[in-house]
């Protein structure tokens, strides 16, 4: 578990390592001071005692033997060390001393030997027996020539050190405590750094981990100079760059992704466009193949050939305009464009007018007109006059004999539009929306006695979406009425036709 937590965890590993430092450093600080205390505080006190004995041998130069006890027992207080003052005869001086190492005792003898490189005095026949033992390497040595002696002297000095001293114990003494308090301030400074540490760290983290999940909507707000600080901001600009990046790829998919159904749609279009074209001409290629057998062979009725000659040229016609009508439509499809020219509204519609005036005329049919001179739109003047040729055709073939054609030009909202209405005509809602589909013909007034191949709205609507403009049919009380809105007007008084694919 403690294996998988530093594993896992980058301040647990950086609190770890942190406390096994300070604890190592404090321990071997220790460790050190308690090594280096002995040999350090001996070498204090050798040389703070050399200095004395320096001192006391001038003062005892200036004094007669039998004056120098006082003097050799002052120095023994203030200093703390055993001193011995040896005559030239190798016996311990008399000099009236009460606390240096003395010959003479009552009921008492000292003997001074010479053993191992060291000298020691011996105390015997008293209650108590005390050995005093002066080191070679230890003990300080100096001759002292006094007043009224003509002989040295030697004065043997030897610091009360044990090879464990005071200092030490205390350090021993204190060993536990010191430990204890050096573990809680290691475990509290490598609690604080590694938080310090790891705090910016685990929190850009989390912020990665959130961008590997392409959540942006956040901010590190990283206020640091350092390395750190500037590893955050560049993770916020990322960021923004990466949600810019990815809302534009969003929109560009579902752009493609409507430009695939657009295509889809408008390949479903022409698959069901040429189903119903083949549909559309074999039933009067089939009539015709007939009607030209029954002739070849003179079989019945077809023995009058004349008639049914003009049988058989009225359905090449209307297969002709069927083609036609398919070949138009084939070449919308696949044009880029259409031409942008000036075409006023009214004027076209005078001209087709004048056109259809036989037709009108034929069918007992009139008029009726109100057109605003001067709107003009932008767009191919031929294929605007194909669609509002269709649009006018369409609404005499489809109205009785007798009937109005109203014809209307104007604004309206501020955009060019015109109007067609037919009267003494009525379509089934539920005919409405199917119109300007390929092929489609409703019931009792778009059949083929009236010569229509059904594909004159489907084109009309198409030139149209070309142009930018919207066509609409629908009943009223008089007939029915086409409504057609081009788009506002550009700067120029044109209106700017809108690409439809």
């Amino acid at each position: 578990m403690l294996g998988k937590r530093l594993a896992e965890s980058l301040t647990a590993r950086i609190f770890l390592i942190t406390a096994l430092i300070l604890l190592s450093a404090g321990a071997i600080t220790f460790g050190l001071i308690a090594w280096a205390t002995p040999s350090t505080y001996t070498a204090v006190v050798n040389d703070d005692l050399t200095r004395q004995v320096d001192q006391l041998v001038d003062r005892l130069a200036g004094t007669t033997l039998a004056d120098s006890g006082q003097l050799l027992d002052d120095f023994i207080r203030a200093s703390g060390a055993s001193a011995m003052l040896v005559g030239p005869d190798g016996n311990i001086a008399e000099n009236g001393s009460q606390l240096a190492v003395q010959v003479v005792y009552e009921d008492a003898s000292v003997l001074v030997t010479d053993t191992t490189g060291s000298y020691a005095a011996e105390e015997t026949g008293a209650e108590d027996t005390v050995t005093v033992t002066m080191s070679e390497q230890a003990t300080i040595t100096s001759d002292v020539r006094f007043a009224d002696q003509g002989e040295l002297y030697t004065l043997y000095v030897t610091p009360r050190v044990e090879a464990e001293n005071l200092a030490v114990r205390a350090l021993v003494q204190m060993a536990p405590w010191i430990l204890l308090a050096l573990l809680g301030f290691s475990l509290l400074c490598a609690l604080l750094y590694s938080r310090s540490i790891t705090r910016p760290v685990v929190r850009l983290s989390a912020i990665a981990g959130k961008m590997a999940e392409l959540d942006f909507q956040w901010e590190s707000g990283e206020q640091r100079r350092d390395e750190i600080g500037q590893l955050g901001r560049s993770l916020d600009q990322m960021a923004g760059k990466l949600s810019t990046a990815l809302t534009e790829l969003e929109s560009a998919n579902q752009a493609l992704r409507g430009e695939v159904e657009r295509e889809r749609d408008l390949d479903r279009q022409r698959m069901a466009f040429f189903n119903a074209a083949s549909h559309e001409l074999k039933t009067p290629v089939t009539i015709l193949k007939g009607q030209l057998s029954g002739m070849l062979e003179g079989v019945g009725v077809y023995r009058d050939r004349d008639k049914y000659l003009l049988r058989s040229l009225q359905v090449t016609g209307r297969m002709e305009n069927l083609v036609g009508e398919m070949l138009s439509i084939s070449r919308m499809e696949t044009a880029a464009s259409v031409r942008r020219e000036p075409v006023e509204l009214s004027a076209l519609l005078e001209r087709q007018l004048s056109l259809d005036a036989g037709l009108l005329e034929q069918r007992n049919q009139r008029a009726v007109l109100d057109l605003t001179p001067g709107v003009t739109v932008t767009g191919d003047e031929s294929l605007l006059d194909k669609a509002v040729g269709s649009l006018l055709s369409n609404a005499s073939l489809h109205s009785p004999e007798g009937a109005e054609i109203r014809v209307w030009c104007g604004l309206r909202e501020g955009r060019p539009a015109l109007t067609v209405e037919n009267t003494g005509a009525r379509i089934q809602e539920g005919a409405l929306p199917h119109l300007f589909e390929a092929f489609y013909r409703a019931e009792g007034s778009r059949n083929r006695s009236t010569g229509g191949s059904g594909l004159g709205l489907y084109l009309v609507k198409m030139i149209l979406d070309r142009h930018g403009a919207v066509c609409t049919l629908e009943n009223t009380e008089a007939g029915v009425r086409a409504t057609v809105r081009f788009p506002a007007e550009t700067g120029h008084g044109l209106c700017e036709p809108r690409m439809v694919e």
